[in-house]
């Protein structure tokens, strides 16, 4: 193998674990919301494990909506 297939092999691992690690960070962040039902919580977990990318996207955005509904705390809108 050249010295750039070597270079793009490293890229992909490093970002496949990138990935996962956010991935695996996602779920037990998911599991640790004590604001969510048992059942929004596996419905979570499924969508993390089934659409990877857009699970976490999705989590990410609505995790703070969700934390800050219950304290009575609104978020400003930002844009």
């Amino acid at each position: 193998m050249e010295p750039w297939q070597w270079a793009l092999a490293a890229l992909a691992g490093l970002s496949a674990v990138f990935v996962m690690g956010s991935i695996a960070w996602a779920v037990f962040d998911v599991l640790r919301d004590r604001s969510l039902s048992q059942t929004a919580r596996l419905m979570w977990v499924l969508a993390l494990f089934a659409v990877p990318l857009l699970g976490l996207m999705a989590w990410l955005y609505a995790k703070p909506r969700l934390m800050h509904t219950t304290g009575g705390i609104r978020l400003q809108k930002t844009l």
